[in-house]
């Protein structure tokens, strides 16, 4: 009996993991990973964020992290990658797949907004602080 093959989600080119939450496999496994990834990356350069790979599977996205610096001279805010990780394993990817600007969405989420996203995925009934401020 041959088996039927279900064609990938494909992933928006403009993507976060925000927009991605309801169709990841294990959203709150998934998102504490990246969180611990964007931790590490912010005790090392004081700085974290992330894109998400939008040509990987949508279940379990590759993500790219990244921190940002202000050119001295331009003073313009620059992105420079720190690591990109397999979203089912969350191990280090080779180089390569950095270099590849087209592999990641040109939207990214900051680590204060994914930690607010992981405490509403933990707590969904919690309230939310948008509605707080309008009370």
């Amino acid at each position: 009996m041959a088996t039927k093959r279900i064609p990938p989600r494909p992933i928006a080119a403009d993507s976060t993991i925000a927009d991605m939450v309801d169709v990841l496999d294990r959203p709150v496994e998934y998102v504490r990973r990246v969180l611990e990834k964007l931790e590490r990356c912010r005790r090392i350069h004081g700085d974290a964020q992330v894109r998400l790979g939008v040509r990987s599977r949508a279940e379990c996205p590759n993500y790219l992290i990244e921190y940002v610096r202000e050119d001295r001279k331009t003073h313009e805010r620059v992105a420079y990658s720190d690591a990109a990780y397999s979203g089912s394993t969350h191990r280090e990817l080779a180089p390569h797949h950095i270099e590849e600007a087209r592999n990641w969405s040109p939207e990214e989420m900051n680590i204060t907004a994914v930690s607010a996203l992981i405490g509403r995925l933990r707590n969904p009934r919690a309230p939310s602080p948008h509605v707080a401020e309008e009370n």
